[in-house]
């Protein structure tokens, strides 16, 4: 059995999916590489008629296809985590880029993210500056948050999961490093992506209700010196849910305080492995 996925994103992440679906025999991929994530929309549409899926390189290029271009096929995206951070710190460590008075200026990610990973690499020390809007904010947008923390701080280096943001950083002559996804991000999409076509979707149809619980988030609250910072700290819980539930192609509803439940599909679920 051979399923179409339409693989739609600039060369860069396509050429890392495509190294991938080598594993995924049951997929026979429609390749369409742009230049900018922008096209990717447009792109993806006209491919709606031929495939059974759609991967697309970011939650961009996604989160517009659905506004501007719904199309009756499922949609994903390749997610970045952690994972893409652990490789990039290390070239940049490599590079000499994290000495002590290093700034860290950070997109795609959320600073719970951030924070994990430099605990595990024992970088803890670092400046951190995080980008707290939205995963599919516009590139604009991320670059102007890139530049006034290069304005305001010494010796920043900017971490990015945008091609054209990197682009950008290049000629404003920002240090930088461009996050690209890891192996284990882009399987976990491809079986996803499995389990949503038509193809098998009848075999993977319950309904699934799943309860979000935050681990000793009296203590993170505790360790907060105010209430803004609070207020910080669940938005930035609360936006590290809603990337794993959208994920799942699932719906999100805070019950309060630290829980939060979720509805999706069994097939999606089994696609996680159930931690954030």
């Amino acid at each position: 059995m051979h399923i179409k996925i339409g693989v739609v994103g600039t060369e860069a992440v396509v050429s890392r999916v495509l190294r991938v679906l080598n594993a995924f025999p049951s997929f026979e991929p429609v390749v369409r590489v742009v230049g900018q994530e922008l096209e990717a929309p447009d792109t993806a549409a006209a491919l709606e008629d031929e495939v059974e899926a759609l991967l697309l390189s970011g939650p961009a290029p996604q989160r517009l296809l659905k506004e501007k271009k719904p199309v009756a096929v499922p949609v994903h995206h390749v997610p970045l985590t952690g994972a893409g951070l652990y490789k990039a710190l290390f070239e940049a460590q490599r590079a000499g880029r994290l000495g002590p008075e290093a700034v860290l200026s950070v997109d795609s990610l959320t600073k719970t993210m951030v924070m994990r990973t430099l605990r595990d690499l024992a970088l803890e020390g670092l400046k951190i500056a995080v980008y707290e809007g939205p995963s599919y904010a516009s590139p604009d947008k991320l670059v102007a948050h890139h530049r006034k923390i290069a304005e305001s701080q010494d010796c920043v280096f900017a971490f990015t999961g945008v091609e054209r943001v990197a682009e950008e950083l290049s000629r404003l002559n920002i240090p930088h490093a461009l996050l690209l996804p890891s192996d284990e991000d882009i399987i976990v999409t491809l079986e996803r992506a499995l389990l949503s076509t038509e193809s098998r979707k009848g075999k993977e149809s319950q309904i699934v209700v799943g309860m979000v619980t935050v681990d000793e988030f009296g203590k993170l609250v505790q360790r907060s010196a105010s209430e803004h910072e609070i207020q910080k700290l669940k938005l930035d819980i609360h936006r590290m849910v809603l990337d794993y539930v959208e994920s799942l192609d699932g719906y999100l509803t805070p019950v309060g305080g630290d829980e939060y439940l979720f509805f999706t599909t069994r097939g999606n679920l089994r696609a996680r492995n159930g931690r954030l």
